[in-house]
């Protein structure tokens, strides 16, 4: 199901991202990895191993900020050249040719660019799940020098950084803090932009008529009405 909206898009790639993990044992051979946002409360069913996802932090990536411009989008031949075919985290290209109806093009202001830092956070009971998540991590989904991720609502490739990660033991509560949770703590970076405005539909001018008005200014020569096609 999409998930239209800034941060919603992004949150529902990362977290079906993660979901493509597994670990295994003596008593199973695949066991899928569940994700949460947040930890999860009380009443969840929680079954280790877990993964927690937060977003922490969304901050202005002046590095790749763009002039302040008009963004266009057509299926116009003669517009052609526009620029525009996507909307952040909401509209494909398929979906902006399906905008712009019968109208002659869609317009926009320029986009917000903004990094996005999300916190990830594995919790494991055994060291074997702890280190086969670990490495699950670090070359499959969060690859170093290789970060990306695709944002379905949009249909763009974005950048997906591995900033940090630690470890980050804790004592589990559920056994009165006598046993030890394993758990790691990675710091994720994605690309994104806020829209400033939201899509307009516009139509080409066909004709411009008119009258101009006298002046009583010495040397006016009168001009009569005028009317031009394009």
């Amino acid at each position: 199901m999409p998930n239209p909206g800034f941060t919603l898009a992004e949150d529902a790639a990362l977290k079906k991202r993660l979901q493509s993990l597994y670990v295994s044992d003596d008593r199973d051979n695949q066991r899928a990895v569940q994700v949460f946002f947040r930890y999860p409360d009380a009443e969840a069913e929680k079954l280790y191993p877990f993964i927690t996802l937060d977003l922490v932090d969304i901050a202005f990536a002046r590095s790749r900020q763009l002039s302040e411009v008009n963004h266009y989008y057509s299926t116009v031949s003669e517009y052609s050249g526009d620029s525009l075919t996507y909307f952040p985290s909401e509209y494909n290209a398929s979906d902006m040719q399906e905008l712009v109806g019968e109208a002659d093009y869609l317009s926009t202001d320029q986009f917000v660019a903004v990094d996005l830092t999300y916190q990830v956070s594995t919790y494991c009971r055994s060291q074997r799940h702890d280190r086969q998540l670990t490495a699950g991590l670090l070359r499959y989904v969060f690859p170093m020098r290789r970060g990306f991720i695709d944002i379905p609502e949009d249909g763009t490739t974005r950048r997906c950084d591995l900033l940090d990660w630690r470890t980050s033991d804790v004592l589990d509560q559920e056994t009165g803090y006598k046993k030890r949770v394993f758990r790691k703590v990675y710091t994720i970076q994605i690309n994104s932009e806020i829209p400033q405005s939201d899509l307009a539909k516009l139509t080409k001018v066909t004709s411009v008529s008119g009258t101009l008005n006298e002046h009583e200014q010495p040397n006016y020569v009168p001009t009569p009405s005028f009317s031009e096609e394009f």
